[in-house]
C-alpha cells in the first residue's frame, strides 16, 4: 500500500485538476492537504497558488445546485439547469406531439400542444469533486 500511495502522490496530476472522489466509500482515506473539495469556498492556504481564490462550486446539496462537468476550450463558464427535451420524449393529448429543434441551443422542445416538459438524466453515481490546489 505504501508503494501505491507514493506512486499516486507523485503522479503527474497538474495543479488545478478537478477529479471525482468517492468520499463516502467505506475505507476511503481522508483528503490529502494538496486537494480541496469544490464547494465554492474561498481558499485560505498560503502554500497554494489559489490562495484567496474562490474555488468552483460543483458539489451542490440539492438537485438544482449539483453540476455535471462539460469539456470546453476554456474553463470557468457554467450553464443553467434549464429543462430540455430530446426527440421522442414528447407526448400530446392529441396523440402526436409536435417536436421542434432549436439549432442555437441544440435542444429539442415540445410545442404548446405537448403535456410533457421534463429533462431526463441517465442513471448516475454521486461523487465529490475535488481540485488539486498545490
Amino acid at each position: 500500500m505504501a508503494f501505491f500511495r507514493r506512486h499516486v502522490e507523485s503522479a503527474a496530476l497538474p495543479i488545478g485538476s478537478i477529479v471525482a472522489w468517492a468520499k463516502s466509500l467505506t475505507g476511503a482515506p481522508s483528503l490529502q492537504s494538496n486537494f480541496a473539495e469544490c464547494n465554492g469556498q474561498s481558499l485560505s492556504d498560503s502554500g497554494s497558488v489559489f490562495d484567496g481564490v474562490t474555488l468552483p462550486s460543483l458539489n451542490g446539496n440539492s438537485e438544482t445546485t449539483k453540476k455535471f462537468l462539460r469539456g470546453s476550450t476554456a474553463s470557468g463558464s457554467a450553464g443553467s439547469n434549464a429543462q430540455h427535451l430530446h426527440a421522442g420524449m414528447c407526448s400530446s393529448t392529441e396523440g402526436s406531439a409536435d417536436v421542434n429543434f432549436d439549432g442555437s441551443t441544440g435542444c429539442f422542445y415540445c410545442s404548446s400542444s405537448c403535456t410533457a416538459n421534463a429533462s431526463h438524466i441517465p442513471p448516475y453515481y454521486e461523487v465529490v469533486y475535488i481540485i488539486r490546489i498545490k
